[in-house]
């Protein structure tokens, strides 16, 4: 998995490795899912209404035979964008691949031939 990072501030800049990691730790546990991720980190003057100046964090994964996915959180703090940007990644990699799986295999977690007995509580085989 390759990450390519881009910065077009010196805040952004000064956070480089911080970033990085929080990106890295997230997609970690998914890495052999996600063919490239390309996160651009950058000032967005104005947007949050009072004139002064926001971070936007946009994150654009690509996923192997799956769609890809791209967001963008926008705060006040760098650290605060980056943050809950990679919360949001390992959030939505888990949901589009349990999907994934639950589309490929639907009788994976429980067999046709097994059910659930109240009486002893217990999954029994016929």
């Amino acid at each position: 998995m390759r990450i390519d990072l881009r910065c077009n501030d010196t805040e952004s800049l000064r956070n480089y490795h911080y970033i990085m990691q929080q990106m890295s730790a997230a997609m970690a546990r998914f890495r052999e899912h996600v063919r490239c991720a390309r996160i651009k980190v950058a000032s967005a003057a104005g947007a949050n209404g009072d004139g002064g100046q926001s971070k936007r964090c946009v994150v654009q994964l690509r996923l192997h035979n799956l769609p890809d996915v791209m967001f963008t959180i926008t705060r006040l703090d760098v650290r605060a964008a980056v943050d809950e940007a990679a919360e949001r990644t390992a959030r939505m990699l888990a949901q589009r691949l349990r999907r994934e799986a639950d589309i490929a295999h639907p009788d994976v977690a429980l067999p046709r031939q097994t059910w659930y007995s109240l009486q002893s509580e217990v999954c029994t085989s016929p």
